[in-house]
């Protein structure tokens, strides 16, 4: 069943819908730093001290969103448009699902024959959220995944199913990654507003307002990481 590619039952079977599957607009407005300082502390922070002199300035905080922007900009003019916004590309740790993905997908497809039957969907293993064996949300979503891309309602997710419906994610991911960044809503999103989000979560960090995140901005259980060179 190689259409699929994982991304298919990455939707499906993990409940991602598009969201997920599409890497939306909270990834994308996020894919240039892909090590969040938030969620990995100073180990994450110090990815971003390019000169290791143990202090992240704005302009190191913001180089890989930076790059990212510019590398969008086909045109060069300092503006992306809905084409140049694109799509945000998988991170390593969504190809690795992908892959273990293919391979669940494989087993499910029991006859071999390209094709995703309700009955062989309803043959896997799901799980509960412990009340008296009713499904959980995953669950329910799972089922809601599979009526998406059964578009004739015929109990079998076909190739062409599942383009049309990998079509309509896409063109939806666009509309939501557009409407989350393009702040003044003219249909352009600039570097400031490209940056915007990344600049916010710099000041978050920067307790002490000097315009740099060092040890005394990180909590106390955080600062001999940092200083650890």
């Amino acid at each position: 069943m190689r259409w699929t590619a994982g991304i298919f039952l990455t939707g499906v079977l993990l409940a991602a819908g598009a969201a997920g599957a599409m890497a939306a607009v909270g990834n994308d407005a996020k894919s240039a730093d892909t090590k969040r300082p938030a969620a990995r502390g100073a180990q994450g922070l110090k990815g971003f001290d390019a000169d290791k002199d143990l202090a992240v300035t704005i302009d190191e905080f913001l180089k890989r969103r930076v790059e990212a922007f510019t590398k969008r900009d086909k045109t060069g003019d300092g503006s992306l448009d809905s084409a140049e916004l694109g799509q945000a590309p998988l991170g390593f740790r969504q190809q690795r699902q992908e892959r273990r993905m293919e391979r669940v997908l494989v087993r499910l497809d029991t006859n071999s024959d390209g094709k995703l039957t309700k009955a062989e969907f309803e043959a896997a293993p799901v799980a509960t959220d412990g009340r008296q064996g009713r499904p959980n949300a995953r669950a329910e979503r799972q089922q809601l995944m599979f009526s998406f891309y059964d578009r004739n309602a015929d109990g079998v997710v076909e190739k062409a199913e599942y383009d049309t419906g990998r079509a309509e994610e896409t063109e939806f991911a666009k509309r939501r990654r557009m409407h989350a960044l393009d702040r003044d809503g003219d249909g352009k999103v600039t570097l400031e507003e490209y940056t915007a989000d990344a600049r916010f979560r710099f000041m978050r960090l920067d307790l002490d307002r000097d315009g740099r995140i060092t040890a005394t901005d990180l909590p106390p259980a955080e600062r001999q990481v940092w200083s650890q060179r």
